[in-house]
């Protein structure tokens, strides 16, 4: 027990000490970016998804 509680002091002071925060700015923009990327790809597999769809019913609208 006595390991994991140093673990979890040593580990305080590694956050503490010799962790580097991105700024509030950087953060900001950094999640921007990535919202941004995640809903420019989340469209881009919708309209995939799309076609596919559409040639397949196509496809078996033949039968």
């Amino acid at each position: 027990m006595n390991n994991f509680i140093q673990y979890i002091k040593d580990s305080f002071e590694e956050l503490n000490t010799n962790m580097t925060w991105a700024t509030r700015e950087e953060a900001q923009k950094s999640t921007v970016v990535v919202a941004s990327f995640t809903i420019a790809f989340a469209l881009v597999v919708a309209a995939i998804d799309k076609v596919f769809q559409t040639g397949l019913d196509n496809f078996f609208n033949l039968f």
